[in-house]
């Protein structure tokens, strides 16, 4: 009887324990499940395999170029103003006309400038020119002191694509591809490689080589909280040129002696060629948003919500249509801003770039899934 009575007080402080709320210290944070996205203003120009960055100095957003319809290459600089929601060709084109490029906005010596490092050009040639456009100064130079240096394990030149994250003024470069396809053609390959950038480093010295991610691959789309860097997904080319997406998530300190891949959860499915957007305050504080599943040589409209706290990933906010390659920028008002980008109708990309842009807020609402229409289209991918 005594035996019974102990354990009946046992159950009872157990219930009156679990009906206390945990302590903000020790309860990981619940998920927030909701992203809307709703079509912004069409683009004046086509543009895919690319990248996007805000200028609050100026309040504009410049893109550097970008892979065109009819697979051409465009050099030209434009701007969209998210105030007057109005697209404007600059008049301004990079010296090199690139496509597969992210942005890394850094501090130099001559003020602001937006960096790209290698990318592909017209004639499908992967480059190691860097390449930096100073706004306030309306000028593009080439660091020809300091070319990209990444290379695959078969001595080709990695294509790192939008594999580009921004720590403390400098560039962290992850991973990269080559393919047997370029001109002039190399091999195959992937790289594990990382590569940070420093711009106010003296000339010549500007690179320094990192910790190997996990697994090497190209097309990764990053993102940074805090301290800590995440590699998102990417591909992997076994050969032939045909890539295949992957669900890994790496996560390294900023500048730090390695990758992990169990630090962080992997995708609920394989993703590619994408952007994320990454949150410090308001309703998605401490989330990573996923825009889009690019799975070449298609795509999803899946949108994913990363919690960094509980290591989870949260399905939430289809894309109005389903892209991959896009540009991707953070604007004020933690709000969202993706663009362009293969269009992928009923999931199958078409050859030529779309137009269109979408506006994406996070918090607790309510998500009205879009109707995304099955199309026929030409399914043969274009060239990477």
């Amino acid at each position: 009887m005594r035996r019974l009575h102990l354990l009946g007080i046992g159950a009872l402080l157990g219930l009156m324990l679990s009906a206390l709320p945990a302590s903000a210290s020790s309860a990981p944070k619940v998920p927030d499940d909701s992203v809307t996205w709703r079509f912004g203003v069409d683009s004046t120009f086509g543009g895919t395999r690319f990248d996007g960055a805000y200028v609050a100095s100026e309040g504009l957003v410049y893109f550097l170029g970008f892979r065109t319809f009819g697979d051409a290459t465009d050099g030209s600089i434009w701007t969209y103003d998210p105030v007057a929601r109005t697209y404007a060709d600059t008049g301004i084109d990079m010296l090199v006309p690139i496509s597969n490029y992210a942005i890394a906005v850094l501090e130099d010596t001559h003020g602001l400038g937006l960096y790209v490092f290698g990318g592909r050009d017209a004639n499908g040639a992967i480059l190691t020119t860097v390449q930096v456009f100073y706004p306030a100064l309306s000028q593009v130079r080439v660091i020809n002191t300091d070319p990209w240096p990444g290379t695959t394990p078969s001595a080709c030149v990695s294509l790192p694509a939008m594999g580009v994250a921004v720590v403390q003024n400098k560039a962290i470069v992850m991973g990269g591809a080559s393919f047997g396809t370029s001109n002039p053609p190399c091999v195959d390959d992937n790289s594990a490689q990382t590569w940070f950038f420093d711009p106010m480093a003296a000339a010549g010295a500007r690179w320094t080589q990192g910790a190997d991610l996990t697994m090497a691959r190209g097309y990764i789309t990053p993102a940074v909280l805090g301290s800590k860097v995440y590699a998102i997904g990417g591909d992997v080319n076994p050969g032939g040129g045909q890539l295949t997406p992957q669900s890994i998530v790496e996560v390294s300190k900023a500048f730090g002696p390695a990758w992990s891949d169990v630090a962080a959860t992997d995708l609920p499915e394989a993703c590619d060629e994408s952007q994320a957007f990454a949150f410090t305050s308001g309703a998605l504080e401490g989330d990573l948003v996923l825009a889009g599943c690019g799975q070449w040589p298609n795509a999803n409209p899946n949108s994913y919500i990363y919690d960094t706290v509980a290591k989870t990933w949260t399905l939430t906010g289809l894309l109005r249509e389903p892209v991959r390659n896009h540009a991707g920028v953070l604007l004020p008002g933690r709000t969202m801003y993706i663009l362009g980008g293969y269009d992928c109708p009923g999931n199958l990309c078409l050859g030529d770039p779309a137009v269109k842009s979408e506006i994406g807020k996070g918090g607790l609402l309510v998500d009205v899934s879009p109707s995304v229409p099955g199309a026929a289209g030409d399914a043969t991918p274009p060239t990477n």
